[in-house]
């Protein structure tokens, strides 16, 4: 069916039932949205195959947890923006690349086209994230959404353990901007996790951190001096801080908007207890 549409861009794949396995192969397909609801039981999509879309740019799973157990992109050659990748994927093919729930079991096609990228990360896990940057040399904006771990006693090793290693071709020139969202700055795990990007990024021109909790002004000036300090790689990059905005970016409104450069760069609404302190917009910039 799709093959025959000749004039098609934007399609939206929601709430698939009845369907298990399901090919894309289309000469004019620009942007591809997706989510699977699996409450009401019987089949439902477990397996979304790029087949041939030669003039795809965008992929957008609409909710983290509703994307298809399996995705395979075979030939998608203009794919720029990818997201949100979560670990209730449980395999991602990118060519030959292999990722088994967000754990990269093959590292093995980089794709230079890829622009955008949006993760979602359980911990914070800098390794499955390090290893998605590593496919994408050319990647200009990075998103990370932070989830909460299942389990309290879970701890995520985010120790900075990449600096002797081989350098990330993304972090030489191109990565420009690093988002993290749901960032918890009390954990030494998510300060870990910033602090890598701040040392090693040599590109960056911007950070932008946003809390799902409300704090005082203090909280951010012990904040900002970490961070300050890890401004080496980058030293005239910005640093933006917001507090009491929890984002989780399902149902993306802008699938269709193929006018959008960036369909995750949308505001933050801001945080409702300094709305309601009389503080305006808080944001506090390094």
């Amino acid at each position: 069916m799709l093959s025959g549409c000749a004039a098609l861009e934007s399609l939206e794949l929601k709430e698939n039932l009845g369907i298990g396995r399901l090919c894309i192969s289309s000469r004019t397909l620009k942007s591809l949205g997706f989510c699977v609801d699996s409450r009401y039981g019987g089949v439902f999509l477990r397996e979304l195959v790029i087949e041939d879309a030669p003039c795809l740019e965008r992929l957008l799973a609409l909710d983290p947890k509703g994307g298809p157990a399996t995705i395979r992109i075979i030939c998608a050659p203009k794919l720029e923006i990818l997201g949100m990748l979560s670990e209730d994927i449980s395999e991602l093919h990118l060519g030959r690349t292999i990722f088994q729930k967000m754990i990269a079991a093959s590292l093995k096609t980089k794709m230079h086209s890829m622009r955008v990228l949006f993760l979602s990360s359980a911990g914070p896990n800098l390794d499955a994230v390090v290893n998605f940057l590593k496919c994408f040399p050319c990647l200009e904006k990075l998103y990370v959404i932070f989830q909460s771990l299942s389990r309290p006693m879970d701890v995520i090793n985010n120790a900075q353990k990449y600096d002797q290693l081989g350098p990330i071709e993304c972090f030489q020139l191109h990565l420009k901007k690093v988002v993290l969202k749901n960032y918890d700055g009390e954990k030494r795990s998510s300060i870990n996790f910033a602090e890598f990007f701040l040392r090693n990024a040599k590109g960056r021109k911007e950070m932008k951190i946003t809390l799902p909790y409300h704090r005082q002004h203090n909280w951010f000036a012990d904040l900002q001096s970490v961070l300050r300090y890890q401004l080496r790689a980058s030293p005239d990059a910005q640093i933006e801080l917001r507090c009491g905005t929890r984002d989780c970016f399902t149902r993306n409104k802008h699938t269709h908007d193929l006018s959008m450069d960036d369909p995750f760069d949308m505001p933050s609404i801001g945080c409702w207890r300094c709305k309601e302190l009389g503080l305006g917009d808080t944001t506090y910039k390094v």
